[in-house]
């Protein structure tokens, strides 16, 4: 009897012994997990909200030598030299948006001139480099020139960068402007890479008949696509869930959501002629953008020109010749 109770003892010993190991262990795994799971959210949420920072926050005042394009070396580039000093020269304009925010730009007067090109500078380009030398050509072209500092870039005021969702109100505002002080204008937008998509939402609005045409180069077809291809081709970042949080962040912090507003929507409004730029070796935005903006256009007239061997923001570098027959045939024909 005592060596059968010493048994079941034995075996009662082990059992619970099992129990607990196997305890531990499901345990362990169900803690395993849950620390995973804890560090995955944290890594989320932490690296969304990075990104709503890094790529929209406008991180420091921009000094003076950032606006007229000085490098860090305190001298220019000797390919926009003359096209920013020259642009600085411009008398100085002045606006307060619908938000409150105080907005400026330079104004280049051209004679009795009544033609006017609004010129729409790219994502942090606060020296407005990518838009200063083809300022400088629709100036020779005889017409009147203004570049605004988008808002949250150079002089101008914001926190944090539009992408082109506010922006478009923006440049309303300069179109208003110009046509309260001449009626009888004759007004073109153009703008590079986001002041391409800044153009493109710019036209789906209710715009006075003295704008004529629109002129973009590389711009985006919507904020959420930028985006995306941005996470995954530059970082290497998986799209979901990310951005789809990085979307509530910003809506929540800034008011707008980045499948919210687009290029792509806004194009199908537009009334006004349209000339689409960009280079097929395009990777930052993306080359094959360009088609569905193209056909996503409502606009009678209109026209795409591909710049061979162009990478972002270069087509007016690598094919001059080409680029300026097509915006100078296309002013002929509808400013």
């Amino acid at each position: 009897m005592k060596t059968y109770s010493t048994r079941l003892h034995m075996i009662a010993t082990y059992i619970l012994l099992l129990g607990l190991a196997v305890w531990f262990i499901i345990m362990g795994w169900w803690i395993a997990l849950a620390i995973e799971v804890v560090l995955y959210i944290a890594g989320v949420v932490g690296i969304s909200f990075f990104m709503v920072s890094f790529i929209l926050k406008r991180k420091t005042p921009v000094s003076l030598g950032d606006v007229i394009g000085l490098s860090e070396g305190g001298e220019l580039s000797e390919y926009v030299k003359d096209a920013v000093e020259w642009l600085e020269t411009g008398e100085l304009w002045e606006q307060t948006s619908e938000d409150g925010l105080k907005l400026q730009g330079r104004f280049v007067k051209n004679g009795d001139s009544h033609t006017y090109a609004i010129c729409c500078h790219g994502y942090k380009n606060h020296r407005m480099q990518d838009i200063s030398n083809q300022a400088k050509h629709f100036y020779d072209l005889g017409h009147n020139v203004f570049a605004g500092h988008a808002r949250g870039h150079g002089r101008s005021e914001g926190d944090y960068v539009g992408m082109g969702y506010f922006e478009r109100r923006d440049v309303a505002g300069w179109i208003k402007r110009i046509v309260d002080m001449d009626p009888d204008a004759r007004i073109f937008l153009f703008g590079v890479s986001m002041g391409g998509a800044t153009v493109m939402t710019t036209s789906g609005e209710d715009l006075p008949a003295n704008v004529k045409c629109v002129i973009e180069d590389c711009g985006y077809s919507s904020i959420w696509k930028e985006f995306c291809h941005q996470l995954t081709g530059t970082y290497g970042i998986h799209v979901h869930p990310v951005l789809d949080l990085c979307q509530i962040i910003c809506k929540s912090r800034y008011g707008f959501g980045f499948k919210d507003h687009s290029a792509l929507e806004q194009i199908k409004k537009a009334k006004v002629p349209f000339l689409f730029i960009h280079g097929d070796k395009d990777n930052f935005v993306p080359f094959f953008m360009l088609e569905p903006i193209y056909n996503a256009c409502a606009s009678e007239h209109k026209k795409k020109v591909i710049i061979k061997g162009s990478a972002h923001a270069e087509n007016y570098y690598t094919d001059p010749k080409l680029y300026w027959s097509e915006i100078e045939d296309w002013l002929d024909r509808y400013l």
